[in-house]
């Protein structure tokens, strides 16, 4: 699908396609191929809030390269987000080191 978005007064050719939704108990996310940037990249968009985010290729590979926890911590965002864990708050409440 080819549509046109107006970006800074300017109007845009924007060219994506729709993989696939995925939607479980959990959450809902629709994944779109965007092919108006300098390359392929990934649109994958929260149907709950509106949020997104786009991923290119490099973005994608460090998914596949990242261990389980980096993956645990993925997870503790938003409504998640155990700020005891939370280390972009600082070191753990109570913990000297």
């Amino acid at each position: 699908m080819t549509t046109y978005e107006h970006e800074d007064g300017d109007l845009r050719r924007t060219s994506r396609r729709e993989l696939a939704s995925l939607i479980n108990e959990f959450a809902a996310a629709r994944v779109t191929l965007d092919s108006s940037g300098n390359g392929d990249r990934l649109l994958v968009e929260d149907l709950e809030s509106g949020d997104f985010i786009f991923l290119s290729p490099l973005e994608l590979v460090s998914l596949c390269l990242a261990t389980p926890d980096d993956r645990e911590d993925w997870l503790r965002v938003g409504n998640y987000r155990d700020e005891r864990r939370d280390r972009s708050l600082g070191p753990l409440r109570g913990s000297f080191s």
